[in-house]
């Protein structure tokens, strides 16, 4: 098969219903001079902001002036100089991404229509062709015409989606406007565009999983090849599979049907490299090449990469109450860590694989090994999972249903469902990241308790409990498939937390409010959403606020601000700061307020990774909400912002999520001191543990050898409660760190009085070179020491505290001046 690339440079021209009618721009000889450049793949509010129509979406109330372009009608043109062979074979326009409502154009002719972004439109035009120039027009809108007709009573709740109806439309579902999202209706050709021509048969799919022995010394890697022959009558045909990393390769004779038709082949590998998530071990990946031989010579091939392991979910029964949930790879058990991964652009067609492998680097380096694709965004593209490949991340992916009800009793709604199931599970079926299929975001919960089995009940039930798995079984049996997020088993209310996955909003957006110390009790199996708000980094509030613009509550920053801050009286992140530092936001400076909201941001989620790291594996995951941004916002959940700036929580999060760790926690009459070592190897070293004073000197302090089991979570020590009230405990907290080689490697604490009743002493910070190291010490307690209050500077660590006499060290070029510490926590600022 032969292709030839339509990207480029089209022409686009929006229509109202008053100046011109599209149909007349379809057609030859259509006066382009009231077109502008579009580049495709793309987005129309990405040329309107070249060619100075909008400004940049992301900047000020840009967004919500541009509101006008989903309302349009757009015409899309181009030429192109189709090749003899095109014109005398068997050939397609292919679409891989057309966003939304499209009619499609050749010579002025219509040629087909297509009405679904997460899968792609093929249209034969055989006997269309001519030789030379062809125009090529598409006729598209964003959805909201489309759906115009369609009843929105007992579907759409929300007032945003009794007007956009975006039960329907089979495009991302967080454009309508999330919380931590404006509402920017997306439309456009978003993804690339060909000409494709064959003269025998050409490969349209290829499934590709592995099934790993019990005793790992075998594997088979099973291929399905979905070819199709273009002739009216069957071919004799030689389907080859080849996987030159492990020097196998088989073969068949087959007999190809007119149409499409589907081959299973196989090849077994000895001795097979297995793929692991970090830290569990290496990620080798092999290639597997699927060929078509007709008369002796190639028709269409194809490759794609992949990698050997097992995957299952263990939901043994819990030995308290329940069941557990642990992923396993490889037969191990592995602690999921990590955040919920939204789409990396409210401009879906704007990320590049370079983007997507900075993010998914980051999240490496913030100790991640896995990721939750949210049900509200995009299926993921595969040069994101390429990259989580690669470094090991693995992917829990949401069919792409959230918080809504859907038309799964429309018969035309279903069929499209269909179609685009089967087309993600057999494209991503490849990549051995991806470990986890589940039917859609928090709509068994909405069946529970939103009401959702009145007007219209469940109408949607069948696409998550019988369609999409009976797709599952028939396309890709390696992966476990889950209904719902959460989910429990046998009736269980799915917000359970001793069974099935959690999403603990109890804290934040429930009875917990802004008191993160909540999570402290929570039992959660596989918690899966769950997270604290926090200001972004200045850096970006200066690039998105305009000037004049730079404070709380002027009209850009509450447009860029999260939702959920409006939930309720008061405000969440200013009821955080009067909770935990006892401050009104009109008490604070602008840049002091921004401070003290991501310092917050970052002790919360602190606290709720070691609440479940330490629990490893009676909880088997701590996976926030949420990772990464889709614009630049005012507060929001992340760790990185949209400019990939670190927010001051992402070095809290990575030392909470380093794979060798320490624990220490407050219960009721002691403190009890956890090691958890994620591993595969035991770890040997010391820990030191005790009370400290704030002012200084150590009450109690505890050394001791010790050993971490390898893939466990190990008690190490206890101090008696009694201890720490003697020291007063609004003067002193309790502390543990790991010691190898005299070094300590990690440490933390934790407190029972809040900060705003803690009796802090003034900071005395002294910074010293040692070596490729600068090494931070105070005689005094100093919370939250901060290097880069913009998130900018690629320094090794930040946001960590000084305990009394205990030296921090952090990796710092020799070759580099020391660092200037900026501010901290506890009253210092320089």
């Amino acid at each position: 098969m032969r292709t030839l690339s339509l990207n480029g440079t089209w022409k686009v021209r929006g229509f109202d219903g008053q100046h011109g009618s599209p149909e007349t721009y379809v057609v030859e000889g259509a006066d382009e001079r009231i077109f502008i450049d579009a580049v495709v793949p793309g987005d129309v509010h990405l040329d309107l902001e070249r060619a100075s129509i909008i400004g940049d979406c992301n900047i000020g109330l840009n967004a919500q002036n541009a509101r006008w372009v989903e309302t349009q009608v757009w015409v899309y043109r181009t030429q192109f100089a189709a090749p003899k062979e095109a014109v005398a074979q068997h050939a397609w326009l292919v679409f891989d991404g057309l966003d939304l409502n499209a009619v499609v154009y050749l010579n002025g002719q219509e040629i087909g229509r297509h009405d679904n972004a997460f899968c792609p439109c093929r249209l034969d035009v055989s006997g269309k062709l001519r030789e030379g120039e062809n125009l090529l027009a598409v006729r598209i809108e964003s959805g909201l015409y489309g759906a115009a007709d369609k009843p929105a009573a007992g579907y759409c709740d929300q007032l945003a989606d009794l007007q956009c109806k975006r039960s329907w439309l089979r495009k991302p579902q967080y454009q309508f406007s999330w919380d931590w999202n404006p509402h920017l209706i997306n439309v456009g050709i978003f993804k690339p565009v060909k000409l494709e021509w064959a003269e025998i048969a050409r490969i349209d799919q290829m499934t590709v999983y592995p099934e790993l022995a019990d005793d790992h010394k075998t594997a088979k890697t099973c291929v399905r090849a979905f070819v199709e022959n273009v002739r009216a009558e069957p071919v004799k045909a030689l389907i080859r599979v080849h996987v030159p990393e492990a020097g196998v390769m088989t073969e068949e004779w087959v007999e190809l049907p007119s149409g499409m038709s589907r081959h299973d082949l196989s090849v077994k590998i000895t001795d097979p490299k297995l793929w692991w998530p970090i830290p569990h071990g290496d990620q080798p990946l092999y290639t597997v090449e699927c060929e078509i031989v007709v008369d002796g010579k190639t028709a269409d091939a194809t490759s794609r990469r992949t990698g050997i392991r097992s995957i299952k979910l263990n939901t043994d029964p819990h030995p308290e109450k329940g069941d557990y949930f642990i992923l396993e790879v490889n037969g191990q058990p592995i602690f999921a860590k990590g955040g919920n991964w939204v789409p990396a652009d409210m401009i879906y067609a704007r990320p590049t694989a370079e983007h997507y492998r900075k993010l998914v680097q980051l999240a490496v380096d913030a100790n991640f090994n896995a990721l939750r694709i949210w049900g509200g965004g995009l299926y993921a593209d595969n040069a994101f999972l390429d990259a989580c490949d690669e470094l090991g991340v693995l992917v829990w992916h949401d069919f792409i249903f959230a918080c809504a009800k859907y038309p799964g009793d429309d018969s035309d709604f279903l069929n499209n469902v269909r179609r685009e199931v089967t087309f993600n599970v057999r494209d991503l079926s490849p990549h051995p990241s991806l470990m986890v299929w589940c039917g859609n975001n928090e709509l068994e919960w909405a069946a529970w308790e939103w009401g959702y089995d009145r007007v219209r009940p469940h109408p949607d039930r069948a696409l998550y409990h019988l369609e999409i798995p009976r797709i599952m079984t028939a396309e890709d049996p390696s992966r476990p498939y889950w209904p719902s997020s959460p989910y429990s088993t046998n009736y269980r209310h799915p917000k359970d937390p001793t069974t099935g996955d959690q999403h603990p909003w109890h804290v934040s957006l429930g009875a917990g409010g802004a008191d993160f110390w909540e999570y402290r009790k929570d039992v959660s199996r596989f918690p899966n959403e769950g997270g604290v708000l926090g200001a972004t980094s200045p850096a970006t509030l200066r690039q998105f606020l305009p000037e004049g613009q730079r404070n709380l509550f002027s009209p850009s920053w509450e447009f860029h601000d999260n939702a959920c801050n409006y939930w309720g009286q008061g405000g969440l992140c200013y009821q955080a700061l009067d909770l935990w530092l006892g401050k009104k936001q009109d008490d604070l400076s602008f840049d002091d307020y921004v401070f003290y909201s991501a310092v917050l941001q970052a002790e919360g989620l602190q606290e709720y990774s070691n609440n479940y790291r330490r629990r490893m594996f009676s909880s088997s995951s701590a996976i926030f909400w949420m990772y990464n941004d889709s614009w630049p916002a005012s507060h929001g959940w992340t760790i990185v912002d949209y400019y990939l700036r670190r927010k001051l929580a992402y070095h809290p999060v990575r030392r909470a999520f380093a794979p060798v760790y320490v624990i220490p926690v407050a219960m009721e009459d002691k403190v009890v001191i956890y090691g958890v070592n994620d591993t595969p190897e035991a770890w040997t070293g010391e820990v030191r543990f005790g009370i400290f004073k704030l002012a200084g000197g150590m009450p109690v302090d505890v050394t001791k050898a010790v050993v971490l089991n390898p893939n466990a979570a190990t008690i190490l020590g206890e101090v008696s409660m009694a201890e720490w009230t003697a020291a007063g405990v609004d003067a002193s907290g309790a502390f543990a760190c790991l010691v190898k080689d005299g070094v300590s490697t990690a440490q933390n604490r934790v407190f029972i009085t809040r900060f705003k009743d803690l009796k802090f002493a003034k900071p005395e910070i002294k910074v010293e070179r040692r070596g490729d190291k600068a090494v931070f010490s105070s005689p005094t307690f100093v919370w939250a020491v901060c290097l880069d209050v913009d998130g900018e500077k690629p320094i090794a660590d930040d946001i960590f505290d000084l305990l009394p006499g205990i030296e921090y060290e952090v990796a710092w070029p020799s070759d580099q001046p020391l660092p200037a510490v900026q501010r901290c926590g506890s009253g210092m600022r320089t």
